[in-house]
């Protein structure tokens, strides 16, 4: 794990799907919402994530998701920070800690479908039911970084 950023594991990208700890007492700020659809998404993030900001990330954005993406689910967004926040409208709390199969996402998100495929299709293959929920974390800022350099790392909680 670097020390500089918490939820950004190791520098490089997870090329290939791998088994790992997720680090525990990470403190983060979130926002949750229910019965969500994928085309829903951008209008989330985009007016959510600045919301979030002012609680002063310390750390990459990230996703859960609850449920079958594919249809309705629930969702929860949010930032890691230094220590607990009084931002109306945000709750506190920490990263989900535990054992998940990791894998990175190079380029824009509009590829994000087709990794989670390819993630899924290992999982699955390595004898993994429905996991308890999948969780995207940006690695990189899409503000500041070129579309085809984003980096998301992808996770698998088991």
């Amino acid at each position: 794990m670097t020390d500089s950023l918490p939820l950004i594991l190791r520098e490089e990208p997870f090329f290939d799907a791998i088994e790992i700890e997720l680090p525990e007492g990470v403190a983060v700020v979130t926002m949750e919402f229910p019965e969500v659809t994928l085309d829903r998404l951008p209008e989330i993030f985009d007016s959510h994530f600045h919301e979030l900001a002012q609680a002063g990330p310390i750390g990459p954005g990230f996703a859960i998701y609850h449920g079958d993406v594919t249809d309705e689910f629930d969702l929860t967004i949010g930032f890691p920070v230094a220590g607990r926040t009084d931002v109306d409208g945000l709750d506190n709390g920490y990263f989900r800690s535990g054992h998940a199969l990791v894998m990175s996402h190079l380029g824009g998100f509009d590829g994000l479908g087709s990794a989670w495929e390819s993630l899924m299709e290992r999982h699955f293959a390595k004898g993994g039911s429905a996991p308890r929920a999948i969780v995207e974390v940006y690695v990189t800022d899409p503000s500041v970084i070129e579309h085809d350099d984003l980096r998301t790392d992808l996770f698998v909680l088991l």
